[in-house]
């Protein structure tokens, strides 16, 4: 009797373990990696590689570039010229391609190089990444990949790189006019970068009035401006706390009149005195004015025609103090406390008569 028992209770063991060990050993199977077909029996690794570094793209805030660095290295035994294919995101393309031409079917990709490698040896390709969002975008990272790619064709597993589009940061703008002299007179212009990063570059926009036209530097009419100015493209790199100051030149005819400067896009900016209206008095031959200096305190910048002005969060406001101060509730709980002690003698003195 206790021999049948003792065997069913064993095979309901033996069956109980075989239920629980059966989801991990199919679990383990499943996580093993899929082969490459480029590395199955018959087909040999390929030996050429490439890698590529990450892409800080900066200067024009409107379309942000930077340089892309990729490294092509062959690991097979003999000579063979190396190839890589590179792949952008949707918002990104080449401006200076190289030797790069385009993969027919393949939107934003590329099949670059080409050049002979010895064995072991590698070549490092530059190219430049500009970015093609209609919009400017602020603060975005993407992805890019680039594969190694032999004479024949063969090609290795895509690694990835990044791509960062400058972060929003504060510039504070600051200028001071000097007198229209001969028809032409001088804008000082100071830009300091009060943020925590170092920037790539700026624009400043410049509003011409009728009879005013901006001479030097170099400003360009994108048409963002409406027809109402230009703008000025600072390229350089700004370190944080540096100070970018420079002048600006414009022909002016006619009587008084006001200029306006303005940091764009205004979406890249959170602060708020990156606008400043100046105004250029005097004029004729010999004559000269009185310069204005730009407002003492925080201005607002004017509307971008494209995009908005970002719109600091409002500062809470404080509400007034009223009703019985702290003091008020004091004295009256001990008053209430004094009573209620006086109340309870007054009890027990009844109830000891009673």
């Amino acid at each position: 009797m206790n021999r049948p028992l003792r065997s069913g209770i064993l095979g309901a063991a033996v069956l109980a373990l075989s239920a629980l060990a059966a989801p991990t050993v199919a679990g383990a199977a499943a996580a093993n990696p899929t082969v490459s077909p480029s590395t199955t029996a018959g087909n040999p690794a390929p030996t050429i590689l490439a890698r590529a570094d990450i892409v800080f793209l900066g200067g024009d805030p409107w379309h942000p570039s930077g340089p892309l660095e990729v490294k092509v290295v062959n690991e097979g035994g003999t000579a063979a010229k190396g190839f890589f294919v590179l792949r952008l995101p949707q918002d990104a393309g080449l401006t200076a391609r190289g030797d790069c031409r385009a993969v027919d079917g393949a939107p934003r990709s590329w099949v670059c190089g080409g050049a002979e490698l010895p064995a072991g040896g590698d070549r490092t390709y530059r190219l430049t990444v500009t970015s093609s969002a209609a919009q400017p975008v602020f603060g975005v990272t993407e992805w890019g990949s680039v594969a190694g790619q032999d004479a024949t064709g063969r090609t290795d597993r895509p690694t990835d790189f990044r791509l960062n589009w400058p972060d929003r940061t504060t510039l504070r703008l600051r200028a001071t006019a000097g007198p229209v002299v001969d028809s032409a007179a001088t804008i000082r212009v100071r830009v300091t970068n009060t943020g925590t990063f170092d920037i790539g570059g700026y624009l400043l926009n410049v509003a011409t009035p009728d009879g005013v036209r901006v001479t030097a530097p170099g400003c360009s009419d994108s048409g963002r401006t409406n027809g109402v100015g230009c703008e000025i493209l600072r390229g350089r790199p700004l370190a944080d706390g540096a100070t970018d100051s420079f002048d600006v030149r414009v022909a002016a005819t006619g009587g008084t009149t006001s200029v306006r400067l303005w940091l764009g896009p205004t979406n890249r900016y959170t602060n708020r005195d990156t606008s400043v209206t100046v105004r250029l008095t005097g004029g004729g031959s010999g004559g000269g004015g009185v310069a204005t200096t730009a407002p003492a305190g925080p201005t607002t910048a004017p509307a971008d025609p494209t995009t908005p002005p970002a719109t600091p969060a409002p500062a809470a406001a404080e509400l007034p103090r009223t009703g019985t101060s702290t003091l008020a509730y004091g004295l009256i709980g001990v008053s209430l406390l004094t009573l209620g002690g006086g109340l309870v003698l007054l009890l027990r003195r009844r109830l000891q008569r009673g």
